[in-house]
């Protein structure tokens, strides 16, 4: 049976036997293209055959994932020589099926394709509000009991907003809405934003989710400094997102996180560690050894080929290390200036 396993997790395994066999698949496409389904099938074929092993069990979970309903658009399937111990690790997505043999894992490849983290989304408006969650890359509405959509769901008739208007008429009463000025107007809007940040403290499947704020700058700012308990991304969608479907909020964020991610990468080596940065390789691996390193950097698969191919596998094992250690690894692409391997 397969097991589901993270990065690091996998790098505290013992090493697998040789040699190594790495299926990447598109799970979205096996789920409703029989080309597909043939294609993976012909690489399996292909798998054992240079291989020279039996792997039925790892031919029997691929099978198994063309008829389950995952909701990833990818997954790597790795196992070993003996075939005994299937792994699956989430993608964010697979463009092509592939396939490696490898004499060990190629951690490069594994931590370029790593599925983006999830978060939890949150539309701030003035007087009204909208949860999503965006997972592996996709934007869809999150629902959570009792949530406040609008002011008037959080505070009823505690809206301070001037003085209710009201009317009796047979013995009964009717509301006719609020003598609004600004400044009660911002009083409700704090209140509310409060009452937002409290109940989701007190939703446990909340609990230990990172959150990006979508909404108007004046909004934003305004939840920041109420907040006093949410663990805020430093991501930010500084625009009205009111009238956007999931899929433009989805393209809206991706392509923040990802210009975050690529800007705060090179930064942290260029800036914030530029005077505490070691680069000699000689170095990296004794510091390694010690369990001193705390942040590795590594370029992509593609700049290390290119310039020197030999210390592929030495700073594939480099990885496996400091994955094993708990250690952060960054695989930074795109950026020729930095050093093939450099640890903080």
């Amino acid at each position: 049976m397969a097991t589901i396993i993270s990065v690091s997790d996998l790098a505290k395994l013992p090493d697998l036997q040789a040699p190594v066999i790495t299926l990447n698949l598109n799970l979205r496409k096996l789920a409703f293209d029989q080309s597909e389904r043939l294609r993976v099938k012909n690489m399996l074929k292909e798998i054992e055959k240079k291989s020279g092993s039996d792997l039925k069990s790892f031919v029997t979970d691929v099978d198994d994932l063309t008829r389950q309903q995952l909701p990833y658009e990818g997954i790597s399937v790795i196992t070993d020589k003996t075939g005994s111990k299937v792994y699956h690790l989430i993608r964010t997505s697979v463009d092509e099926p592939d396939y490696r043999i490898e004499d060990a894992i190629d951690w490069l490849l594994l931590l370029s394709e790593a599925p983006n983290a999830d978060y939890t989304l949150i539309e701030i408006n003035r007087d009204n509000s909208k949860l999503y969650e965006l997972k592996n890359k996709r934007v869809n509405p999150l629902a959570v009991k009792d949530y406040p959509a609008t002011v008037q769901d959080a505070l009823g008739t505690e809206i301070r907003g001037g003085e209710l208007n009201f009317s009796g008429k047979g013995g009964s009463t009717q509301y006719h809405g609020h003598n609004e000025t600004s400044q009660e107007k911002k009083i409700d809007q704090e209140r509310y934003y409060r009452f937002i940040i409290d109940l989701i403290n007190k939703d446990s499947d909340l609990a230990n989710h990172q959150f990006i704020l979508m909404g108007l700058a004046q909004n934003i700012n305004l939840f920041k400094k109420l907040n006093n308990s949410l663990p805020l991304a430093p991501v930010e969608i500084d625009q009205s997102v009111q009238n956007l479907a999931p899929t433009e909020i989805a393209k809206l964020v991706n392509d923040q996180i990802e210009k975050h991610n690529r800007t705060n990468t090179a930064d942290a080596i260029t800036k914030t560690f530029r005077d505490k940065l070691f680069t000699d390789f000689t170095n990296i691996q004794n510091l390694l050894n010690s369990k001193d390193i705390r942040h590795l950097f590594v370029a992509s698969r593609d700049e290390i080929n290119q310039n020197d191919p030999k210390i592929y596998a030495e700073i594939n094992q480099m990885i496996k290390q400091a994955l094993a250690q708990d250690t952060n690894v960054t695989v930074v692409n795109e950026d020729s200036t930095i050093p093939l391997v450099s640890a903080v």
